[in-house]
């Protein structure tokens, strides 16, 4: 699936002119095995747990369910397989002696493993508790499993990780790796590492980035938007990661996908557009709305695990009501363009429009919205049925953004259902106001089908 998808951006890029974005092979090995520089995504996840070594904000929680014939045992073999060929599982982050941070790959290592045969109740309740021990990525695998035989014909799988091993694509990629490991099948050739990819993308930022930030720094030049969140100034003593969670189906699930296809855009554009309106609703002339986009451009990423996320900023005109095709339109445009230049490092950027704080909430957006389309189904073991769901650490998901809104599409067609999963600071809104504002985004895009605005 993730090979289809790579080969579909492809040919989108090409069809629009951005045929160079989307470049086959070229990748070297690494000249030293056992250490690289870090990539961008990771740099910003270690920098974050260097600031706060409690931090759970980075932790990501998974929950697999198998019903059927399951042999636990043999998950744990295929898991060991996995981390065996992926050097990113047996890696651990150092800081240099000049500051930097820098990976270091191990010749082997233990990811920590528990079997235990105890109730769905407490397996869920054990996963929940591992969820909130913070990661030691000196010393430790970035890597949890939990394997919890439930009852005759129920294994539950919980899988812990630090995001500087995670995107949203490489849930995928385990899922395929484990379905063939579970039943010793052969594996597909890496060609390179996350590491290699990490050195490579160091060695040749200076000359291929220069254009984005140009790109970048002209679009988001003085005077920006205004934060447009009104945060509860009664709530600033709760502690800076502490995070609420609101889950949301939208009653519009369909209705969005109907303005998608009448507009002939994504439904994530569709979505910013009315995400967009709903923050201009405040009287603000323009918004900025972050999201994450990956870079997994090249055919050696594929099949790796690893983090390949960016943050880009879409900036939008809300001013005098737009009507909603026109802010459609737009959106569609600024998304376009941004992810044209989605290879600059949000914090590149961010310092050269004046700084970033690590230990402070992003100064470019105070909302960020990730797409997550239909199709991620988890591992498919033989003989048994797959759910799986996401655990919440009751932490900012991304770390400090006030807003994050996770959209999840399921279904197809007249089945098309979008659950949001909304994380939000606790020193900055409380569940009222974000139930509310995923009301009024609910009316935005009933109202916006039938072109009321």
């Amino acid at each position: 699936m993730i090979a289809d998808r790579q080969t579909l951006l492809r040919q989108r890029l090409a069809s629009a002119g951005l045929a160079g974005a989307a470049k086959a092979g070229g990748i070297p090995s690494r000249a030293d095995a056992q250490k690289a520089r870090l990539s961008f995504a990771q740099q910003h996840s270690w920098l974050y747990q260097q600031a706060f070594p409690k931090s759970v904000s980075n932790n990501l929680g998974l929950v697999i369910t198998f019903t059927g014939t399951v042999d636990e045992n043999a998950i744990a073999s295929a898991v060991d397989r996995i981390v065996e060929r992926h050097e990113i599982l047996r890696t651990t982050y150092h800081r240099g002696p000049e500051g930097t941070g820098f990976q270091r790959i191990r010749q082997s290592m233990t990811v920590p493993k528990s079997l235990a045969s105890i109730s769905s109740r407490e397996a869920s309740e054990l996963a929940k508790a591992s969820l909130r021990i913070p990661f030691d990525l000196e010393t430790e695998a970035p890597l949890r499993l939990l394997l919890f035989r439930t009852g005759a014909d129920e294994v539950m799988c919980a899988l812990i990780v630090h995001h500087i091993i995670w995107d949203g694509a490489t849930f995928g990629v385990l899922s395929k790796e484990l379905e063939r490991a579970y039943e010793a099948s052969a594996l597909p050739d890496l060609g390179v590492q996350y590491a290699d990819i990490a050195e490579w993308q160091r060695d040749r930022q200076t000359q291929s980035l220069a254009e984005d930030m140009e790109y970048w720094t002209r679009r988001l030049a003085a005077p920006r938007p205004a934060k447009t969140l009104a945060v509860d100034p009664g709530l600033a003593a709760v502690d800076l990661e502490s995070a609420g969670r609101v889950d949301y189906r939208l009653t519009s699930s369909l209705e969005l996908t109907r303005l998608a296809s009448r507009h002939k855009v994504t439904p994530f554009v569709a979505f910013l557009a009315c995400w967009a309106a709903v923050l201009g609703q405040n009287g603000a002339k323009e918004v900025t709305i972050g999201t994450t986009v990956l870079t997994r451009d090249h055919p050696e990423t594929e099949n790796l695990i690893g983090n390949f996320a960016n943050h880009i900023v879409l900036r939008l005109p809300v001013g005098a009501a737009p009507a909603s095709a026109a802010l459609i339109a737009v959106a569609a445009e600024e998304f376009d363009a941004g992810f044209a230049h989605r290879n600059l490092p949000y914090e590149s950027l961010a310092e050269a429009l004046g700084g970033h704080e690590i230990k402070a909430p992003p100064e470019l957006f105070d909302s960020l919205v990730v797409f997550i389309p239909s199709g991620t189904e988890g591992p498919r073991l033989p003989g048994a049925t797959t759910k799986w769901q996401r655990l919440h650490n009751e932490a900012t998901q991304f770390p400090l953004v006030p807003l994050g809104l996770e959209i999840f599409v399921r279904g197809r067609g007249a089945e098309t259902t979008i659950d949001i999963e909304a994380t939000y600071a606790g020193n900055a809104f409380d569940g009222g106001t974000i139930s509310e504002l995923l009301s009024r985004l609910d009316n935005t895009i009933h109202d916006a089908v039938h072109e009321v605005w």
